[in-house]
């Protein structure tokens, strides 16, 4: 996959820019401070792509959590209510959910952060998402958007049960309330139908999140490709200047008299 791809050359590229007697000590005029960039660049693209990862496995789980609530729900149609054993499945199951939930929402922080970070450090880089063929470059605002419709959803549903999300934000408190459901049918009911709510939802959250990371950390490295390329092009047309040799043009460098 391209994007893939691109961002395995960025993280090989700047490792090798922030490692002595890599790449950029080709070039002497690199600074201490543009390897401190490089390698902040090329950690933030090593780490996205492990929190990619980790997204795609909760969403997958959560997949899993939605087609288990799907077949309880099926279940009460024939029968009074679920054994202890399903019960005690179903809420390990809300316990990983309630998880997921947890983690959808410090990724989107962890991520929001990295971007202002790099924005901060990477001064072009806010005009380069402006010029950026991309139907969506706010990603600290979309990741806010995102936590903040997980909250409402899920407010929405547990308000069936006459609770908040911030009820259960313990596991153990979770559990408890869960045991107090079981004991009756409307209740096994309503708590299955709001973790299947939540599932769902949670579902097309973290498949967004995945998407906006990829886009984020592709749209980073390829931003950092061209503007390493550029440093290394600029030292280059100094280092002739200062030989007196022909100047590169860039964009032209096919043509151009090698020195």
């Amino acid at each position: 996959m391209k994007k893939i791809n691109i961002k395995i050359l960025l993280l090989i590229f700047l490792s090798q820019q922030a490692q002595p007697g890599g790449v950029s000590n080709v070039y002497t005029g690199f600074s201490s401070e543009v390897t401190q960039m490089a390698q902040f660049a090329a950690d933030g693209v090593a780490y996205a792509l492990d929190y990619t990862e980790q997204v795609a496995q909760y969403k997958k789980l959560v997949e899993t959590y939605k087609n288990q609530f799907k077949s309880y729900k099926l279940m009460l149609q024939n029968i009074d209510k679920l054994s202890p054993r399903q019960w005690n499945e179903f809420s390990q199951s809300v316990i990983g959910l309630k998880q997921a939930l947890e983690f959808g929402e410090g990724m989107s922080y962890t991520m929001a952060n990295y971007d202002q970070e790099f924005s901060k450090l990477f001064k072009g880089y806010n005009h380069y998402l402006t010029q950026a063929q991309n139907e969506n470059t706010d990603f600290i605002g979309t990741y806010g958007k995102l936590n903040k419709s997980t909250k409402n959803m899920a407010n929405a549903a547990l308000k069936s049960l006459g609770l908040q999300a911030s009820d259960m934000q313990s596991d153990e408190a979770t559990m408890q309330y869960l045991q107090s459901l079981s004991t009756s049918a409307a209740g096994q009911k309503s708590a299955i139908q709001a973790a299947s709510q939540i599932a769902l939802h949670q579902t097309h959250t973290l498949k967004k999140l995945q998407q906006t990371m990829m886009t984020q950390v592709n749209l980073q490295g390829q931003y950092m490709l061209e503007s390493s390329e550029k440093k290394a092009f600029q030292e280059a047309i100094s280092r002739t200047k200062a030989t007196k040799g022909i100047k590169p043009i860039i964009g032209d460098e096919s043509r151009v008299t090698k020195w």
